[in-house]
């Protein structure tokens, strides 16, 4: 079969089934969210609010402002600076005292809530009832309070506010001069402390005047890297040296006056070639009549002479390569030599002696010097935190130039008569949303903990062997009371199974289902109507020997004949023919199960129906036999090792996948017979329903039209 692959829109058809079918659950839960939503909105107090704003002046704080460059940040973060104090445990403790003397005044009835006992609430608790707050882009604050009623947070109100504006005078610039003492005490502090660093350093060098002398000496470019510097490039001298030492006294000496005659030849040569060119130039550029005969003959002495020159410069070139330098040139180089070596070695003996001391003294020194700089960066630093402080006092003066401020009160305390908590709406809305999420996670739950088939395509995607459908039926009847979509259904489900046994003469049909209230007895009943005829009789056996709903339903009562209790308990010599009940439905029968038995006491009892099974194949075309369910009773594994067909009853939003599948593989153990799956209650659109009842349909045919005469 096709297996539908599962996506979103299968999930969304889940829940949404599970709406449908498990509505009463999730309406428990709205009741249950509004009761509690409600019953906390009527135990919440009441809250009423009043607020009042006031305006601190701080024009004469301008000019500070200005000169000031963060004056913006600045000017907040004193604003938050005074919220903080003007709601500090000081501020609030007056607070108290004030709303005392107001209830000791006259005691209002009102304010009672907040002297329990005739003693005021601590300042702790007051505070969360009084609330300040300031605007980032001007002077004003506001003041908020709550209370159970609205003439006391209107007294809290205008007691707050009155404590703020008789104990601000006292603060207005308390901050500024707690921070100019603060700054002046750390001056006095910081100036102490460099000068006694100051006098540490000069005791420091007035004792260790040997260590002064080296880091003057250091300081004066005269240190240990110059030292070396100096070494190398006297190394690096003597190796030239020797390496130009050897060098001379391995050339070959030329003899005397060796390139002095040849040298002679070729400065002659070289000034007749020069002059050979300057004739040939002037000629060249003469109008002589015998111009070319000149210029022929100065070109063959100019080439002549050029020969010769180059002969000899070759002779002299091979004379040097063998001979360069004659002896006495040798001597004084070699001499010259030997004097620069001498004299660089008394350098580097000098130079490497004093590195050698150099060396010991910066070991020897190497402490002194770290806690002598150490002195100096401690000084440094120390006098970038006096010019800070300097600075910060200077800023703290000119804000105390600046004046005190002027508190206004741009708002008087209001007195409103509505409450603003507990709100319904807010309630309601909040259960609103507390609801959707409850039903989504029961949903959810649902889905993932109680799984079950919701749809046709569910059962696709499990691949299980389906026979046929049974639409929903809200009315049970004659099959004149049945929809025609719903009886065609029942029609074309038994055509599948007459498909299925066509090699069987009179085919057994055990109908059971996983679990009970699936509709095994209401499929089987309504099989057994869709299957009635004139020319085949169809017997319809109660097997289901515990309840007797195939009774009701042909309204046959339990004790009409003994049925098929009695043909259990004495299985030889019995008219089982008496027994059968024939319908007022044509070509169907019922054999009743007579009385309630316990299979218990006959483990063994399809023997005996074995033979009654095989006489009845005889006189009936089809035999459907009702069981009770695989997993409550071993009656329904015994009846499906008679049937030729066993059809599993598998109710929509009811039957659990695993069990269907689980009972598909119990009738596989104890049955060869095949096993197809019969979909109950399945709900059927609009269109479904019309298409379904396109032959079956009620009205009365139209009168064909009339011809022309």
């Amino acid at each position: 079969m096709y297996q539908a692959p599962v996506n979103e829109f299968h999930v969304l058809l889940k829940a949404l089934g599970y709406l449908r079918t498990h509505w009463w659950l999730f309406l428990l839960e709205i009741f249950v969210i509004y009761g509690i939503s409600l019953h906390k909105f009527h135990k919440t107090p009441p809250v009423y609010e009043s607020d009042a704003t006031l305006l601190i002046d701080t024009t004469r704080r301008q000019i500070y402002q200005t000169v000031l460059t963060s004056a913006s940040s600045m000017n907040n973060a004193r604003k938050q600076n005074m919220v903080h104090l003007l709601s500090s445990q000081d501020v609030l403790e007056r607070f108290r005292n004030q709303l005392t003397e107001i209830y000791n005044e006259g005691q209002p009835a009102y304010l009672k809530p907040l002297f329990p006992g005739g003693v005021a609430y601590p300042a702790g608790v007051l505070r969360n009832w009084v609330s300040l707050s300031w605007d980032k882009n001007s002077d004003i604050y506001s003041i908020h309070c709550t209370s159970n009623n609205a003439d006391s947070a209107h007294a809290l109100c205008l007691g707050y506010l009155n404590t703020i504006q008789n104990y601000y005078p006292e603060i207005g610039q308390r901050e500024s001069l707690l921070k100019r003492d603060f700054l002046t005490r750390q001056i006095s502090s910081f100036v102490n402390q460099i000068k006694e660093k100051e006098q540490t350093i000069v005791d420091y060098q007035r004792n260790n005047t040997e260590f002064i002398n080296f880091l003057n000496l250091t300081t004066d470019n005269q240190g240990i890297q110059k030292l070396r510097t100096d070494k190398s490039n006297i190394s690096h001298r003597m190796i030239t040296n020797r390496a130009i030492y050897k060098l001379i006294l391995t050339i070959p000496r030329a003899k005397k006056g060796e390139h002095t005659a040849r040298t002679t030849s070729i400065a002659v040569l070289t000034q007749r070639v020069t002059e050979l060119q300057y004739q040939l130039n002037l000629t060249e550029q003469s109008n002589h009549p015998d111009r070319e005969g000149r210029i022929q003959l100065i070109r063959h002495e100019l080439e002549e002479v050029t020969s010769k020159l180059g002969h000899l410069n070759e002779e002299e070139v091979q004379t040097f390569m063998r001979t360069p330098l004659p002896t006495a040139d040798v001597r004084q180089k070699v001499a010259s030599l030997e004097l620069e070596y001498k004299a660089d070695e008394m350098k580097l003996a000098n130079t490497e002696k004093e590195i050698g001391l150099f060396a010991q003294k910066e070991q020897l020194f190497n402490q002194q010097r770290l806690q002598y700089e150490r002195f100096f960066m401690e000084l440094n630093h120390k006098k970038k935190l006096l010019t800070n402080l300097y600075q910060k006092q200077q800023e703290t003066e000119l804000e105390l130039s600046a004046g005190g401020a002027e508190i206004f009160r741009l708002q008087e305390p209001t007195r409103l008569g509505i409450r603003v908590a507990p709100l319904l709406s807010k309630h309601m809305y909040g259960s609103l949303s507390l609801s959707i999420f409850v039903i989504a996670i029961s949903v959810i739950i649902l889905i993932a903990g109680f799984p079950r088939l919701d749809s046709e395509a569910e059962v696709h995607r499990l691949n299980l062997p389906v026979i046929g459908k049974v639409p929903l039926i809200r009315k049970q009847g004659a099959t004149e009371d049945l929809p025609a979509y719903s009886l065609e259904y029942l029609k074309i489900m038994n055509y599948r199974i007459m498909r299925e046994m066509k090699e069987a003469k009179c085919p057994i049909i055990v109908v059971s289902s996983p679990h009970a209230r699936e509709g095994k007895s209401t499929v089987t009943h309504f099989l057994s109507l869709a299957s009635q005829n004139s020319v085949r009789k169809t017997l319809l056996i109660d097997g289901d020997l515990l309840t007797s709903h195939p009774n009701k339903f042909f309204g046959v009562v339990e004790d009409h004949t003994p049925g098929l209790k009695s043909i259990l308990e004495n299985p030889d010599n019995i008219d089982y023919q008496s027994f059968i009940v024939k319908t007022s439905y044509e070509g169907v029968y019922f054999l009743p199960r007579g009385g309630r038995f316990d299979p218990g006491v006959l483990p063994n009892f399809t023997k005996p129906m074995e033979q009654v099974l095989s006489s009845l194949r005889k006189d009936f075309d089809t035999i459907y036999i009702d069981t009770p369910p695989l997993f409550s009773s071993n009656l329904a594994h015994q009846w499906s090792g008679l049937g030729d067909l066993i059809v599993l009853v598998a109710r929509i939003y009811h039957t659990r996948p695993k069990d269907i599948v689980e009972a598909i593989q119990t009738c596989k153990v104890f049955s060869k017979a095949p096993v197809g799956l019969a979909l109950n209650c399945i709900r059927l659109s609009g269109p479904n329903k019309r298409a379904s009842s396109y032959y079956f349909s009620k009205k009365k045919p139209a009168p064909p039209p009339r011809l022309a005469a």
